[in-house]
């Protein structure tokens, strides 16, 4: 099972955020796909990528001598749950901004 302590140290890293935004674009891709479109070199990718996987960000299908990887949702879900507790205090945040503004006096139309 991912946790978001897994998850956010596997996003720590430039290089395995950019693979994920590149996976999110395409629906399924292999390495050398990945290795072609990120400039980085083969080994660095498969280290990324198994890092990925170990958290749960992206899952792999073998296909022959391919191994073919795409997003993986349950990694994604431990850190927006861990992210959404904090919802208390965007709510209180905007709560405020809300008051402050249903008190400011509303604008008068000037009719010249």
């Amino acid at each position: 099972m991912s946790t978001a302590s897994t998850v956010l140290d596997a996003l720590g890293e430039p290089g395995r955020r950019r693979l994920l935004e590149l996976l999110h674009v395409g629906a399924e891709v292999t390495v050398s796909d990945l290795v072609e479109s990120s400039g980085m070199r083969q080994p660095q990718v498969s280290k990324h990528l198994k890092v990925l996987a170990a958290a749960e960000l992206v899952s792999v299908r073998s296909s022959g001598r391919h191994r073919h990887y795409r997003l993986n949702g349950v990694g994604l879900r431990a850190a927006h749950d861990w992210f959404a507790s904090f919802e208390d205090v965007w709510h209180a945040r905007f709560d405020a901004l809300d008051a402050l503004v249903s008190n400011d006096p509303p604008e008068e139309n000037s009719h010249d």
